[in-house]
């Protein structure tokens, strides 16, 4: 156990001291519950002779300002009637489904067999909402309308399957970040409406999504009957989510929110931190987009890295290693010692195959790396 034991503490200090190619880098949690806290105190509420009241708790089970007023600020910015701040998607995707379900009589809902919900969750749209799945399209890209079209069949959605709901998510991690084009989005949008399918949006990064399409996020969401958002995947918060659609849906979603236990006594740590950084996010993303090309450039030029979508669609991408797991982690430990550059997290083996698969998400950490400098450690690590 000692060997292993230095082998991971040493791992961990590399990982901790070094800047990072992918995602936010090293944080403190201590200065983000700081940076609440002075922000609580700066937006405190107002006592009754117009003075600011510090420490006045200004959400509590779902309900202020705080929080009422971060719902319409989303709502706005998606161009949707209504919104539910949530502790996880793991709560609001199979809560928007099932309602979907419950509407049209009807229990089965349909997503791409890489969906979190399907790999992920622990089967939680069956075994708590009482949902069945059908899996729709090939593994490997997105989902199309055609794969729709070929599931309910030519007569209508109740020949085949009928579904009452099927969930995209954009982009879709699990096959690096791909997006359907935006012609294909829009033609699998109107299908399901003529249909009578409700149309969810995984929208865990959809951050990502606006800059890509160069669509803005009400043109997106148009699209859809609902929307869930992540606020820590790319926006670099607390955990948390929202939940959008029509005012009715949004009430009966918080009715089940209430039942699963996610109506927290305060959720206000969480949302004050989405609150800080959700601009930022927005603003930085573009940059994050081309940032991805950039990195995916650089490993391409290598015979044992390929870049999986290549050119990345997104901020993100995944890149196949040839080689095998503990040789790769050697040499990413020896650029992170040398060049105090960290390239990657784990690493996953591809069956079959010499070689394995890591995920790559720019961040803010990626800016702070040159390309001459990011090339050598490529370089060394390959």
């Amino acid at each position: 156990m000692g060997p292993i034991n230095t082998l991971e503490a040493e791992r961990t200090r590399l990982r901790l001291t070094c800047r990072h190619l992918a995602g936010s880098g090293p944080t403190q949690l201590a200065d983000e519950f700081d940076a609440i806290a002075a922000w609580l105190r700066e937006n405190g509420d107002q006592g009754s002779g117009g003075d600011l009241v510090p420490g006045v708790q200004p959400e509590v089970y779902g309900r202020g300002a705080l929080v009422e007023d971060f719902e319409t600020e989303v709502s706005t910015l998606f161009g949707m009637p209504a919104a539910r701040f949530m502790p996880s998607g793991c709560m609001a995707q199979p809560i928007a489904l099932r309602i979907w379900g419950e509407r049209a009589r009807n229990a089965t809902t349909a997503f791409h067999p890489t969906s979190h919900l399907q790999l992920h969750e622990e089967l939680g749209y069956q075994e708590l909402h009482g949902l069945s799945a059908h899996l729709i399209g090939d593994a490997s890209r997105p989902t199309t309308a055609a794969d729709v079209a070929a599931a309910i069949g030519p007569g209508g959605a109740a020949e085949k399957t009928g579904l009452a709901s099927l969930l995209i998510e954009l982009p879709a991690r699990e096959i690096g970040g791909q997006l359907p084009t935006w012609e294909e989005l829009v033609e699998l949008s109107k299908l399901c409406r003529n249909r009578d399918i409700r149309l969810h949006l995984d929208g865990a990064r959809v951050w990502q999504a606006e800059p890509a399409y160069g669509r803005s996020l009400p043109e997106i969401a148009a699209l859809f009957d609902s929307v869930y958002v992540s606020f820590y995947k790319d926006v670099g918060a607390l955990p948390g989510a929202m939940l959008l659609g029509p005012r009715d849906f949004i009430d009966e979603a918080a009715s089940w929110q209430r039942r699963q236990g996610g109506t927290l006594f305060t959720a206000a740590a969480n949302i004050v931190s989405a609150r800080m950084h959700l601009a930022d996010c927005l603003e930085r993303m573009p940059q994050l987009i081309e940032r991805a090309r950039q990195v995916a450039a650089l490993f391409s030029v290598h015979s044992r890295a390929i870049v999986i979508p290549d050119p990345p669609q997104t901020s993100m991408f995944h890149l196949r290693l040839e080689g095998e797991e503990e040789g790769l982690l050697e040499a990413r430990d020896r650029v992170a010692r040398e060049m105090g550059i960290w390239l990657f997290n784990n690493l996953k083996k591809i069956e079959g195959q010499a070689a394995m698969r890591t995920e790559l998400s720019m961040g803010a950490s990626s800016l702070t790396l040159s390309d001459d400098e990011l090339a050598a450690a490529i370089t060394l690590l390959l």
